[in-house]
């Protein structure tokens, strides 16, 4: 067993450190393949009108987001290799965050003249190479034969979820592995059937057998009574190893994190804690929100103006709303109504026909227009473009007590606009209902999802529909 266990760490650690070269490596090769085919020279030298200095710039900066963005999205840990079939989808994504903090630097670095078309031959060949890599590895490692001999073991657990764990080990090529028994729980479905099923009461009959290690690989529910067993479980003096199943709601993101002399498990529920939400959300917050201002200069001023003209009072409306981890913040939105006091804007509910509402206000609501102001709010890192609405503090304390879990859309930050907009839950509409979009939201996070979010809000706001 210690031979095969430190050959099975051998190949680990043989193949993690070969898909690590290529993949750090891959900006350099991109980097000569693009020169080439843009320009005809790898090396940019005596390339009339291009700057070498400006493309040497734009790689250093290139290799040190991809080592950040690979490193998070383990494109070169062996362990991850064999979660997707293709690896294209996270291999896209830290390609996609490149490309944007590329952007992003061009964008406040305006002395970098550099080529957009070689810009994006870079991360067309960035994306490419990291996709043939991983799958050339994974196909090399299927292949190899070694170690050839196999570890035995005892799996605890009869049901479905145990025949899912067997399946996944049975896949993995760094694992060879023969089931020599299983250990039936009492009261738990059998649907394994390749190796022999032995009841608890039956526990002797596990002495006659030959085995390396006890796995167990029972989903959550039934824990309380892996408790009552595990005695007799170490009394075989073997390793005991646990596939972990925390249940639906919860997954190990981070995993293990020390803080001091303590060890925390991450147990979060949402992406909202990961690299691409923090970094990947905020670069398309920041450069997506700054050009909507640009090129909605014209409008904003004609509605400034309208606003200003058609009613006594100011032309923005600061109000208190409560943001991501119940901060505070004042949100900016065009005035839409007549001047009142700030204890009536704060607790009463905006309903259809307001008779509070201006003539020109009406029409900004119907079409969300009044919420353009937010771009401001977004650009100083208040709320995002996509998120759950902010609320006021007033109603936020009425529905945290009155709805359960309403707290948990504050986890992450608050939107413009959300998944519960883009299906017609604006205005006087059901809160319980909100709620449940937005929690769908913050569990599903994903950077596809704001764009479509985004690209749905176009065609809601159109309709106009309940937004008054």
């Amino acid at each position: 067993m210690a031979r095969h266990r430190k050959a099975v760490l051998y190949r680990v650690s043989y193949y993690g450190w070969l898909l690590g070269v290529v993949v750090y490596s891959l900006p350099l090769l991109a980097f000569g393949s693009a020169a080439f085919l843009r320009f005809g020279n790898i090396i940019l030298l005596r390339v009339s009108p291009v700057r070498p200095q400006y493309y040497l710039a734009l790689l250093f900066f290139t290799i040190l987001i991809w080592a950040l963005a690979a490193h998070h999205y383990k494109l070169a840990s062996v362990t991850n290799l064999f979660q997707e079939y293709t690896g294209i989808r996270t291999a896209f994504r830290a390609c996609l965050v490149t490309l944007l903090l590329q952007a992003v630097l061009l964008v406040f670095v305006k002395q970098l003249n550099v080529s957009r078309v070689f810009i994006v031959l870079f991360d067309m060949l960035l994306f490419l190479g990291v996709v043939a890599a991983r799958n050339a590895i994974r196909f090399t490692s299927e292949s190899a034969a070694w170690p050839r001999k196999s570890a035995k073991l005892l799996f605890v657990g009869t049901d479905e979820y145990s025949q899912r764990s067997v399946d996944a080990l049975h896949r993995m090529p760094f694992v060879r592995c023969e089931i020599q028994a299983y250990i039936q729980l009492p009261g738990q479905m059998i649907a394994v059937d390749n190796a022999p099923v032995i009841a608890m009461q039956e526990l002797s009959r596990v002495e006659s057998l030959t085995f390396d290690e006890v796995v167990v690989a029972i989903p959550s529910e039934g824990y309380l009574q892996l408790s009552a067993v595990l005695d007799s479980l170490q009394n075989f003096g073997k390793p005991i190893r646990a596939i972990l199943d925390l249940g639906p709601r919860l997954s190990l993101r981070e995993k293990i994190v020390q803080v001091g002399r303590l060890q925390m498990m991450n147990l979060g529920i949402s992406p909202a804690e990961s690299f691409a939400y923090t970094v990947l959300k905020r670069t398309f917050d920041l450069v997506a929100a700054s050009l909507g201002i640009v090129i909605l200069s014209p409008l904003l001023l004609a509605l400034a103006v309208l606003i200003k003209l058609t009613s006594p009072g100011p032309v923005l409306f600061r109000q208190e709303r409560v943001g991501r981890n119940g901060q505070f913040f004042k949100l900016l939105k065009f005035r839409t109504m007549r001047c009142s006091s700030k204890s009536e804007s704060d607790t009463i509910w905006t309903v259809q026909n307001d008779p509070r509402c201006t003539r020109i206000g009406a029409v900004l609501r119907r079409f969300s227009m009044d919420e353009l102001p937010q771009l401001i709010n977004v650009i100083r890192g208040e709320m995002s473009l996509v998120g759950p609405r902010p609320e006021r503090p007033y109603f936020v304390e009425k529905f945290r007590t009155n709805i359960q879990k309403y707290n948990l859309r504050h986890c992450c930050q608050v939107g413009m606009t959300g998944w519960a907009q883009i299906h017609g839950l604006r205005g006087n509409s059901s809160i319980p209902d909100r709620l449940q979009y937005d929690l769908h939201y913050i569990h599903n996070w994903s950077f596809g999802l704001d764009l479509h979010i985004l690209a749905r809000t176009l065609f809601t706001a159109l309709k106009g529909e309940n937004g008054y």
